[in-house]
């Protein structure tokens, strides 16, 4: 008797969160697909901004303010799952990924993929929460930055000492030796030359304090907003970056993404918990490699996976479930490649290919 079949890799989607803007972050998706197109104009029209040229040509100092980066970047999360759902129904196949997760603010884009909330409401709560942030930095300047080398506790402990009262500390445990603190602009000064003497340090260019325990003042602003917002039990799983748990109900949900505001992200928890849970192929659905690079170094077994790559990607969706009646997509609130597309030339639809994610440290990371 021939041996079964090996079972289909699980499929995970993984979501930047601020870090991993760059200049042009929008172009290579707008250029492989039409439903891409037509997301940036429908972040556009919720937003009243011109998206699709922030995220084609935005300035390096327009993409590090908050409130500008953040929206922008999920936009163009939304278009690479756009895209990549538009390839497997041309396929004749759903994309149901066994987790989602999202680093820091990323975890909007997750909610949204697993239909647990809208893409129209996920936009406008990342917009209130940049806003929200900035304001409270205002108030009292700040700012985050990498640190390569020491261990989260040994950061830890150096934050401690530089600021008994917590005005710097963890924000953020990426990976075995890549720590991501914020604080007040003075208290951060003080810790990265301190920091300086143990490893790398790199200060990020994001212009508020994100995952500080003092703006608790902001995230009760945005919990009133995240309030106003319809929760659905998520589709798909999705794994919390704070804790590492799988949140499987709406309330759950809501509460992560009100919880994060202050507290410290644990990605290192949540990759390996998704990796426990079997799951083995990750698509990045963001701009750039800073997540998968980041990951790659949690667990270097684990395969990544590039959407403009379709020989890379081909046979995993095609293992996966037909579509129901031809149109259904798990999660998705829009028909793949259906309509036209604004501010992009129609003849821009060939994908193009990206190299691979490095294994190496990434000083932008994730905040």
């Amino acid at each position: 008797m021939p041996p079964p079949p090996p079972r289909p890799a699980k499929l995970a989607l993984i979501f930047p969160g601020q870090g991993s803007q760059h200049v042009g972050m929008g172009r290579r998706v707008a250029e492989a697909s039409p439903a891409a197109r037509e997301i940036f104009a429908e972040a556009g029209d919720i937003l009243k901004l011109d998206v699709t040229r922030i995220v084609m040509e935005g300035s390096e100092k327009q993409l590090s303010r908050t409130a500008t980066a953040q929206p922008a970047i999920l936009a163009v999360s939304w278009a690479y799952l756009s895209y990549l759902r538009e390839r497997a129904a041309e396929l004749g196949r759903q994309l149901r990924p066994s987790h989602v997760s999202g680093h820091s603010f990323g975890q909007f884009s997750a909610a949204a993929a697993a239909d647990s909330i809208s893409f129209a409401d996920a936009l406008t709560l990342v917009r209130e929460r940049g806003r929200i942030m900035t304001k409270w930095s205002k108030r009292r300047p700040g700012g985050m930055a990498s640190v390569i080398g020491p261990t989260d506790d040994d950061v830890r402990d150096i934050c401690s000492k530089i600021s008994p009262d917590g005005d710097v500390g963890v924000a953020a445990v990426n990976a075995p030796g890549q720590t991501v603190i914020s604080g007040t602009l003075a208290a951060l000064g003080r810790a990265i030359e301190s920091l300086k003497e143990r490893g790398r340090v790199v200060q990020l260019p994001i212009s508020v304090p994100g995952h500080f325990p003092k703006m608790g003042e902001a995230r009760e602003e945005l919990r009133r907003s995240i309030d106003r917002i319809e929760f659905r039990d998520p589709k798909s799983p999705i794994v919390s970056s704070l804790t590492g748990r799988v949140l499987s109900t709406g309330a759950e949900v809501r509460q992560e993404l009100s919880d994060q505001m202050t507290g410290a992200i644990n990605w290192m928890r949540a990759f390996l918990e998704m990796r426990k849970a079997g799951a083995s192929a990750f698509f990045e659905m963001g701009p750039g490699h800073v997540l998968g690079n980041i990951s790659k170094r949690v667990d270097r077994d684990a395969r990544f996976i590039d959407i403009f790559d379709e020989s890379q990607w081909r046979d995993l969706i095609l293992a996966g479930p037909p579509l129901a009646g031809g149109v259904t997509i798990v999660g998705s609130d829009a028909t793949p490649g259906a309509g036209t597309h604004r501010g992009v030339p129609s003849s821009a639809t060939s994908p193009v290919l990206v190299s691979s994610p490095s294994p190496d440290p990434d000083p932008r990371a994730e905040a």
